[in-house]
């Protein structure tokens, strides 16, 4: 198990009042993150940054996968985390062991026997509540499959999250958060979850491979407390984009295709509005305004053009990216 994927189980830590200091490390001694995770490390070659440590994580009591990890990766979890105390440790023995609860008990959530709950499988899906021990929910899904699934990652509400479900660690696609990046809280927006890792759109954020884009646990998110940025302005049916720019209507009608007669690219202008299909893709119905010597395509309310630009050719054709076009028919 690398580094990655223990971050991964840990189900995002909460930040302890005292980081861990590398002096005070202790070898097989239970740390305690955010319930109902816990850990402790097994050995280590050595106290150097780059020197690897055993890693024993384990999930309401459950121990997992033995995984390794650098000396540096380990020394910033354990900040994040405290030595166990012993009421912590029966908690968790007690959660591990914990009856199978048939009646009315609720379990961690405040869901109990019989309740819709949402469950990840293959993304997020209804399923009904046959069994709870501890932290685990056992569910039947609507295809009739039954299985295990653990609160807080893979079990939430149905309906909106609550400032409880947000404090574990539980956030739903399109949630506006702050995001912890270098060590500071940026603006974002939930766009995606893989188990216990949060994908969060960053606008003006560059990471790998020049993405908007940041993949990270759960104790780096917080709910934003900003006000929602105002929605765009909307062009006006009609409305031209800019000063000085006029529509298509009636200066082009009728198919235009490609002057090679190779097919894959048409236009067809239909009183200011134009439908564009490039190659096998139908990129639907603009709105066509003349300006700058250019046609410019706009969808239905923005004010931004379409990326592709046509230029108008003394012969009368339209360039576009794909070869020049003319009128083919009515």
């Amino acid at each position: 198990m690398t580094f990655l994927a223990v971050q991964t189980v840990l189900l995002g830590c909460l930040v302890a009042a005292f980081p861990l200091s590398a002096q005070s490390l202790q070898m097989n001694t239970v740390y305690q993150c955010r319930v109902p995770i816990s850990l402790k490390v097994l050995s280590c070659t050595g106290g150097n940054p780059n020197d690897t440590c055993q890693v024993q994580v384990y999930n309401a009591g459950r121990a997992l996968p033995v995984g390794r990890s650098t000396y540096a990766q380990v020394m910033t979890l354990l900040a994040q985390c405290h030595v166990q105390t012993a009421a912590e440790a029966q908690a968790e023995k007690s959660s591990a062991v914990a009856p199978l609860q048939l009646g009315g008990g609720a379990g961690p959530g405040g869901f109990k026997v019989g309740d819709t709950v949402r469950v990840l499988f293959n993304g997020w899906q209804e399923a009904k509540v046959l069994q709870v021990r501890g932290r685990s929910y056992f569910v039947r899904l609507p295809n009739g499959v039954e299985v295990s699934k653990e609160w807080p990652v893979e079990v939430r509400r149905m309906g909106k999250l609550t400032a409880e479900d947000h404090a574990a660690g539980q956030y739903d696609a399109h949630e506006r958060v702050q995001v912890l990046i270098n060590g500071r809280w940026a603006e974002g927006e939930v766009t995606g979850q893989q188990y216990n890792m949060y994908t969060v759109k960053v606008p003006g954020y560059r990471g790998e491979f020049d993405s908007d884009t940041v993949s990270t646990t759960p104790e780096n998110i917080r709910i934003s407390t900003t006000p929602a940025p105002p929605p765009p302005a909307q062009r006006a049916a009609g409305q031209a984009p800019k000063p000085g720019y006029t529509s298509c209507a009636g200066k082009y009608e009728g198919r235009w295709e490609s002057t090679t007669g190779m097919g894959g690219m048409r236009v067809v202008f239909r009183s200011g509005k134009a439908t564009i299909t490039e190659g096998f893709s139908n990129l639907g119905e603009f709105d066509c305004f003349l300006g700058d010597g250019k046609v410019y395509f706009y969808k239905a309310g923005s004010f931004k053009p379409y990326d592709d630009v046509y230029e108008i050719n003394n012969d009368g054709t339209l360039q576009t990216g794909l070869g020049a076009i003319k009128k083919m028919g009515n």
